[in-house]
């Protein structure tokens, strides 16, 4: 991560926000809606990636969510000092899609996503089965206003 003395400023603000839009925008198409050149996109790319703040580049298909439609979100205890074995077993569950660690009540949070509620049952069982977790609450996600899931209409609302 970067240190106090690399904080990002408004130019790579500006630039992670075109990348989080649109991670495969040609480096020309970022210099110009940045009005910066090349050169400087590309080394502020760099920098970012050196840095740790950009930690990959990925796609994000709608059909996983087509095909999985029950989604939650699940908060978990766990018992002392086990968030990683815990973690590792969670993480080899295809249904967990994320696993956030977190403070207050709980220890984690887990995104999950399943094809039907026969399968997020047996998912959710499995998780309280696990040794180390002492508590879960889950939440099913009825819709998503922003994000994956989200219209291309609701993208083209928030960038203006």
């Amino acid at each position: 991560m970067t240190n106090q003395n690399d904080a990002m400023d408004d130019l790579d603000l500006r630039l992670v926000s075109h990348l989080r839009h649109d991670g495969r925008r040609s480096v020309s198409d970022l210099a110009s809606d940045l009005k910066v050149s090349r050169a400087t996109v590309r080394a502020r790319m760099e920098k970012l990636i050196d840095s740790g703040e950009i930690l990959g580049f990925t796609a994000v298909l709608r059909d996983d969510w087509r095909d999985l439609p029950i989604r939650a979100l699940t908060l978990v205890v766990v018992d002392g000092h086990n968030t990683e074995p815990v973690s590792r077993a969670l993480g080899a569950m295809t249904e967990v899609r994320a696993i956030h660690s977190t403070n207050g009540k709980w220890d984690l949070v887990l995104e999950i996503a399943t094809r039907d509620l026969a399968a997020f049952d047996d998912a959710l069982n499995r998780i309280r089965l696990i040794e180390g977790i002492t508590g879960t609450e889950t939440n099913l996600l009825l819709s998503t206003r922003k994000g994956p899931a989200a219209s291309a209409s609701e993208f083209r609302d928030v960038l203006g």
